[in-house]
């Protein structure tokens, strides 16, 4: 299992935070659910892009060490060799948390505007303004390496204004393709 401080920079891009509220963020633990094809070390065949024959979905994940408050799970999907799409670029998805101290991220397809009841888009991915899906699987240049950040995280107020504060963060590697 590889896991990560997420630094206050990344989580700040992904949550509307001020940045002394990242004093106490927890360090998630984060695995992949078994049985996948998924490994950290390369984006299995599959979980890609439709133009390159896959029908991608995010990883399943187990999530540890949630720390108390938390209502909501961001699963922010990252290609790193990019840098515009190194911030959540691949899209994010929020995962609904009911408070527990760890939780599974079912997967979410990639490539629809239709997401399952359990999540919804956070923010969309950057790949193709026509069609801003909330996750777009791999579908870059070959050999590009892929991570998910993981952001617990206390959300209030009214839709309009919303305050966003970070209990806890995390990173694991997804692979490369």
């Amino acid at each position: 299992m590889k896991k990560y401080l997420v630094f206050f920079v990344l989580a700040l891009a992904g949550c509307a935070s001020s940045p002394a509220e990242f004093g106490d963020v927890a360090e998630l633990d984060i695995e992949f659910v078994q049985p996948t094809r998924w490994n950290g070390k390369a984006v299995p065949a599959r979980q890609t892009c439709r133009r390159e024959g896959g029908r991608g979905s995010t990883p399943p994940l187990q999530i540890e060490g949630i720390p108390s408050g938390t209502n909501l799970i961001i699963l922010e999907i990252n290609n790193i060799d990019v840098p515009e799409l190194a911030d959540a670029g691949q899209g994010s998805i929020g995962f609904y948390h009911d408070g527990e101290s760890s939780a599974v991220l079912m997967p979410v397809p990639g490539e629809t505007f239709r997401l399952p009841s359990f999540a919804f888009e956070e923010k969309a991915s950057k790949i193709n303004p026509a069609q801003p899906y909330p996750y777009m699987p791999p579908c870059h240049a070959k050999n590009h390496r892929y991570t998910a950040t993981v952001l617990a995280v206390k959300r209030t107020g009214s839709f309009d204004k919303q305050q966003t504060v970070v209990l806890g963060a995390g990173e694991i590697d997804l692979g490369r393709y």
